[in-house]
């Protein structure tokens, strides 16, 4: 069964962006600058921080890419666990 898609291209574009960019991206260089007080302590917690939420892409991108359901991780969740975990998980 192939589901109707509802939303344009500019429309998930403009939702990711504001889930994505929020007031913390500018704020957040500000405090880690201060409490790094050296400017290489400050680039190195950034290269740092921007591996692992690298990896964390990158896991997500391969589970959707091994399952590609419709419901997202719901559906998966609920496959090789329970719906009752799979619920808890994506709430």
């Amino acid at each position: 069964m192939e589901t109707k898609k509802q939303l344009s291209l500019f429309d998930l574009s403009m939702i990711v962006v504001s889930l994505v960019i929020g007031m913390g991206i500018f704020r957040t260089p500000v405090n880690v600058a201060k409490a790094a007080q050296i400017p290489e302590l400050f680039f190195l917690a950034w290269i740092v921080g921007g591996f692992i939420a690298l990896c964390g892409a990158l896991s997500y991108a391969e589970i959707g890419s091994r399952f590609p359901v419709t419901g997202g991780y719901y559906k998966i969740f609920s496959e090789f666990y329970h719906p009752s975990i799979a619920f808890a998980i994506n709430c």
